[in-house]
């Protein structure tokens, strides 16, 4: 019986060594890497060495969160997988940050150069030891000369000086070493509590039929990572295209930089909820107007009339807010760009650039003289849709000069993009009410008021422009108000929103005025609100 348990014991610590000596640790290689607008896919490559049967291979040096629902494990070679576990290991190292390594050798630095100085103090302390200890040159049988002591006097005063300023003088910097090693020592102890995590590994079990090579791909999706779209739109001159450059600002936190890499830019988002949302039934009921209803002890309570009058009432369980889900309808587009790129695991922007764009422009000058006194240069960007462009900032440029920010939105915006260039201080706009023509008319019970503007245009530069003038009128919203439009000077007016334009042609040097009159009739007794 002996014997017997004997021989299983042995048979099982056997097994157990075949098993651990089929273990394989290896750190794939980053291969590529798609960004979401909201995380990222890392795909990682490796070439293992298996023996025939079961092996443990444990892939290692992989970003340290990660969506574990999202692991997929594929392989080429003479073999099957059977497993595939994601862990983590608290007794693994994990390999030494670069920032770390800097970090430690710079400290490592500074306190040899403060071991240095400190070396030097004692060499000093000494000799000022030594001087003070012999600084008796005479005895009772053997006197000095005035000239001898004056020569120790001297030394000692000389060298005593020197030696005090010298030390003055390395305290003064070893206390300066010592702040730094203080600076550098806290940095590193933020960084090491920041690092000093787990090590993230996926453990991959793969029954090798024979021995040979096996290649594994590795990919999954990290969520501390993303891309925002951006853009620059320059302009060199009028009258010629518009380019739009396209641009990713690339952030990731991961755990390890991506070094020289393929990056496929994706505008899908795997975090949205990709559910099929539901209809449920739309409920309409009248509105209870409240009630209230004395409680124990002489408190009142708000109550529906109808649970008043019924002591119950249906309560909606549900509201549609809950089941309310705004869809994109722009399709995922996937950009790849033609060059490699590096990103650092930093979690800051990194700007990659996606594609240019030459867009048709036409440019105007618009002006709005009740709010500014200056024409803007316009840029209306047509055949922009064709580009998969989504919401972002874009900065404008104009004539190799900053202009400013705008933002487009692609979801709302129509056919034509609007771009500002900025205000052109040589074309001024003015408007001016006309006293002449402005007065109050008293009509039995009503009043009736008269408003007279007119907007001139001066064109200061030597070419002609093209200018569109934008002015109102007010709206009625009531039947006792009647607003009346006697004068336009030829704008074209639409009477829905009260949008009233002028597209005039100025000459260089030369001026064009226009005349806007209307009336607004009401009851004498009511104010008007917003006239």
């Amino acid at each position: 019986m002996k014997r017997i348990l004997l021989a299983v014991i042995t048979l099982v610590f056997i097994s157990q060594t075949i098993f651990a000596s089929g273990e394989v640790i290896v750190k794939p290689n980053l291969a590529a890497v798609k960004v979401f607008l909201r995380g990222a896919e890392l795909k990682q490559s490796a070439k293992v060495k298996l023996e025939k049967g079961i092996n443990e291979v444990i892939l290692t040096g992989i970003a340290s969160n990660i969506d574990r629902n999202s692991i997929n494990v594929s392989g080429k070679g003479d073999g099957v997988i059977i497993s595939v576990v994601q862990r983590f290991d608290y007794l693994r190292s994990p390999e030494k940050n670069p920032d770390v390594k800097a970090l430690e050798d710079s400290l490592e630095s500074l306190n040899k150069q403060l071991s240095f100085k400190q070396r030097d103090q004692e060499v000093l302390y000494t000799e000022l030891d030594m001087i003070v200890s012999n600084k008796s040159i005479g005895n009772e049988k053997v006197g000095v000369t005035v000239t001898e002591l004056q020569k120790m006097a001297d030394f000692y005063r000389k060298r005593v000086t020197e030696m005090k300023t010298m030390l003055l003088d390395l305290t003064a910097q070893s206390k300066k070493i010592q702040k730094n090693v203080e600076k550098v020592q806290k940095q590193l102890y933020e960084l090491n509590n920041k690092l000093n995590k787990p090590t993230n590994e996926v453990a991959v079990s793969v029954s090798a039929k024979t021995s040979g090579t096996f290649d594994l791909e590795l990919s999954y999706i990290v969520y501390d990572a993303g891309w925002v779209p951006t853009y620059n739109i320059r302009v060199e001159k009028i009258n010629t295209p518009a380019q739009l450059n396209y641009i990713a600002n690339v952030y990731q936190n991961s755990g390890f930089d991506w070094n020289d890499v393929d990056i496929v830019l994706s505008t899908r988002d795997p975090n949205r909820n990709n559910t099929k949302p539901e209809l449920f039934p739309w409920y309409l009921n009248f509105l209870h107007p409240l009630g209230f209803q004395r409680e124990k002890g002489g408190m009142m309570k708000a109550v529906s009339m109808n649970a008043v009058a019924q002591d119950a009432a249906p309560v909606l369980a549900e509201s549609m807010a809950d089941y309310y889900e705004a869809v994109e309808t722009q399709l995922a587009v996937e950009f790849t760009p033609s060059l490699k790129y590096s990103i650092p695991s930093d979690n800051k922007q990194h700007s990659v650039a996606i594609k240019d764009y030459n867009v048709k422009a036409d440019y105007e000058y618009y002006a709005v003289p009740k709010l500014d006194n200056n024409a803007f240069l316009v840029a209306l960007l047509t055949d922009w849709s064709e580009f998969n462009l989504l919401p972002g900032e874009a900065n404008i440029y104009f004539e190799n000069s900053y202009v400013g920010k705008t933002h487009i939105n692609p979801e709302t915006t129509k056919d034509t993009l609007a771009v500002s260039l900025g205000r052109d201080e040589n074309v001024s706009v003015s408007r001016e009410q006309l006293k002449d023509f402005t007065e109050d008319k008293f009509l039995s019970s009503d009043i009736e008021r008269t408003f007279a503007y007119e907007i001139k245009i001066k064109n200061n530069k030597k070419g002609a422009v093209n200018l569109t003038v934008e002015e109102q009128i007010p709206i009625s919203q009531h039947e006792d108000i009647v607003v009346k439009v006697i004068e336009l000077s030829g704008g074209k007016y639409n009477r829905e929103n009260g949008e009233l334009k002028w597209n005039v042609d100025v000459d260089g040097g030369k001026s064009v005025s226009k005349k806007l009159v209307f009336s607004v009739r009401h009851p004498k007794d009511k104010q008007i609100q917003g006239l």
